[in-house]
């Protein structure tokens, strides 16, 4: 133990060696700390009885050892004989002269213990080393074995209790969560909770959270003969997922105009969409946006398919919904029946037909519950239904605004791409029913309804509405409850994932040292010189030595001048500096040409009219240049300023291109500069947010 006077001392000594500035900070700690001041504070601390219980912070007793009874005040406790006997010729006086002659081993100590010690003691240490750190008997008298098995009933008893309890409390917390009660004016104020009106509508439904969550579930029961049976969703999710695949081949210019895709995305009547609608999200999101659709449907089957309306969330039905859900139940159970051959297996032909009948039936049934005039309450509507249920979390909670407003985003996306996919076989409906009615291809196209035409109908209808006849719909509801969730997002302030401890990062408990990362970084930059020096410009020599003593040439970068308004294809600022320097262009073939050991290594045959670089050299070079651009890509990364996003990267170019427009790696007073677009919510805005990169002279 290191009292207050001895901090010094021993943070000075070994194995700390701190020096006293160190020394200094240590100590001004422990003046906040109540620790013995000295070792006299130690040697008062009065004696331990003997039959008192083991201290606990101590750890377990020791047993074995041996307490001198040569006197009834010493209270020497030992387990080494030599130190035993020691003990007695130092404090007692007493020498134990071997008798002559041989002995057996141990004979000595045997009767030095049965004469002056008592065995079987249980002993404690108070300390290590220094002042009270004598051996010292406790628990005499008493059964340590039964004490020790009194104590784990007692701690088995209490952690019985606490166990109970807990299981107490957490089945209350569970019949907390899963009561569902209409907000009143008493209540804990929840806006977002307020508008979305989930405890409204769900409030017969109080203890019945997991049933309403088992309605959306993506997981299958399949057990035949019960009304559970969930073959006939299996085939409707199957059908949906190609649907969903088709419509978006179709939701894109070239296979309708693009005046249906913006009139498709429009939002308000009156005011003009300045983007078209696409589907073209990141598989991620795109996956999450099926799911959302999927459980809409598992909503659908399992709530209209219960025996009594009484069990399910009070929604109603039109006539139009009604039958086309019929339809599409059917044909799924068609296919069953097909699947289950209870009737003779019908052809290949039939069987596909079978899937466009149901892929046509879930898409008549979507639009059919998009194209629903809510009369009395948004909450009639199978769609909004369905979002109350979605609000609701695997934990019994609700889903607050920043995580509801994407699955209402999934949505209005999936709800567009099918008024496309509707609207393109809407077409090829009329067209083909004036065909069979006589009229000539090109005379059926021109007096059917065009794309926009249907599409602008289908919008003022049941999308943004507003026209003669409009009602409330479903979709009205969901696009204003989405720019109140965005709107809430935006107000808040959200918390900051990223702390700093010294010379240490912190993200989300990642912990990241920052003298790490340089040394990262010149490792990562040594390689590529290696790589760049050796392997790509063929100077063996190379051990970290000035380019000049290479042989390379000087690029004069004072000289140098880049104009970015050059558009010419293929321009870049390196052919400025061919101008400068005509013999750097083609410098590296001129060396592998002229090096006898590198042409005979490199080049097949002998004549300069006819020769053939070596394959495998040729695929190894390749291999080298792209492990550079690999650790070039990681360093410009981490060293250009705010790490970039992936498509940020991968559009670097240093020369002009077709598609791509004037380069964005730029060289401006001696600095090489990247121009990125920053692309998130490119797809939505189309606009691109110019970044400007500095890279290091080292880089």
């Amino acid at each position: 133990m290191v009292t207050r006077r001895r901090i010094q001392a021993h943070l000075r000594g070994k194995p700390h060696g701190l020096v006293k500035k160190e020394i200094d900070k240590v100590k001004l700690w422990a003046e906040a700390l109540d620790i013995v001041e000295s070792d006299e504070e130690i040697l008062a601390l009065p004696p331990i009885p003997d039959t008192s219980q083991p201290i606990e912070a101590l750890g377990k007793p020791k047993s074995g050892g041996f307490r001198c009874t040569f006197t009834t005040h010493c209270r020497t406790v030992s387990a080494n004989s030599r130190r035993r006997n020691e003990h007695l010729w130092k404090v007692h006086g007493v020498e134990l002269d071997p008798k002559p002659g041989p002995r057996k081993a141990g004979a000595a100590e045997a009767d030095a213990g049965l004469t002056y010690w008592r065995g079987g003691v249980f002993y404690q240490q108070l300390f290590a080393k220094g002042p009270r750190s004598e051996y010292f008997e406790v628990a005499r008298g008493h059964d340590l074995e039964s004490l020790d098995a009194e104590q784990v009933r007692a701690e088995l008893a209490v952690q019985q209790a606490t166990q109970a309890f807990q299981a107490k409390s957490k089945e209350a917390r569970k019949k907390e969560m899963e009561v569902i009660e209409e907000m009143g004016d008493l209540a804990a104020p929840n806006a977002w909770l307020r508008r979305l009106g989930s405890t409204a509508h769900l409030t017969d439904f109080s203890d019945k959270k997991q049933f309403l969550r088992d309605l959306i579930s993506l997981k299958y029961d399949l057990k035949v003969d019960d009304p559970k049976d969930d073959s006939e969703l299996r085939h409707i999710h199957a059908a949906v997922r190609r649907l969903i695949r088709k419509a978006s081949g179709v939701a894109r210019p070239g296979a309708v105009s693009w005046n249906v895709l913006f009139e498709v995305n429009r939002k308000e009547l009156h005011k003009e969409r300045s983007t078209p609608f696409h589907f073209r999200f990141k598989r991620q999101t795109r996956k999450k946006y099926i799911a959302v659709c999927l459980q809409f449907f598992a909503y659908a089957v399992r709530a209209i398919s219960c025996e009594n309306a009484a069990d399910r969330p009070p929604f109603k039905l039109t006539e139009g919904q009604t039958t086309a859900f019929g339809v599409m139940m059917d044909y799924a159970g068609e296919l069953i029946d097909i699947e289950n051959k209870i009737e003779p297996m019908p052809t290949s032909s039939r069987i596909n037909e079978l899937h466009e009948l149901l892929e046509n039936a879930a898409l008549a049934f979507y639009i059919s519950v998009l194209d629903h005039f809510t009369k009395t309450t948004e909450y009639d509507s199978i769609l909004v239904s369905f979002l109350t249920v979605l609000s609701i979390r695997d934990d019994k909670t609700w889903e607050n605004y920043a995580n509801f407003t994407p699955k209402l985003s999934a949505i209005m996306a999936i709800s567009r791409v099918f008024l496309v996919k509707h609207t393109v076989d809407k077409r090829a409906l009329y067209i083909q029913q004036r065909v069979e009615q006589g009229q000539t291809r090109q005379e059926a196209e021109e007096k059917s309804p065009g794309h926009f035409e249907i599409m602008a109908e289908m919008t003022r209808r049941f999308l943004v509405g507003g026209a003669e006849g409009w009602d409330t719909t479903p979709t009205q509801f969901i696009i204003r409850l989405r720019n109140y969730g965005m709107a809430a997002s935006g107000q808040e302030a959200m918390p900051g994932s990223v702390s700093w401890d010294n010379e240490d990062a912190i993200y989300k408990g990642i912990r990241i040292n920052v003298f790490g990362v340089q040394s990262m970084l010149q490792a990562a930059l040594q390689r590529a010189e290696i790589l760049l020096y050796k392997h790509l410009l063929f100077c063996e020599e190379y051990k970290d030595q000035p380019t000049t003593e290479l042989g390379l040439p000087e690029i004069p970068w004072d000289e140098l001048i880049d104009n970015a308004a050059d558009a010419s294809i293929g321009h870049s600022f390196v052919n400025n500096l061919f101008q400068l320097l005509p013999e750097s262009n083609g410098w590296t073939f001129c060396k592998m040409w002229i090096n006898t050991a590198l042409r005979k290594a490199w080049v097949e045959g002998d004549s300069e009219a006819e020769f053939k670089l070596l394959e495998k050299k040729a695929w190894h070079y390749g291999n080298h240049l792209e492990e550079f651009l690999e650790c070039l890509l990681f360093i410009i990364h981490l060293c250009g300023g705010q790490a970039a996003r992936s498509l940020e990267l991968l559009t670097l170019r240093h020369r002009n291109t077709t598609n791509g427009g004037i380069r964005n790696i730029l060289y401006d007073r001696g600095l090489i500069m990247l121009v990125a677009g920053y692309h998130k919510g490119f797809s939505k805005t189309e606009r691109l947010k110019v970044i400007h990169r500095f890279l290091p002279r080292e880089v």
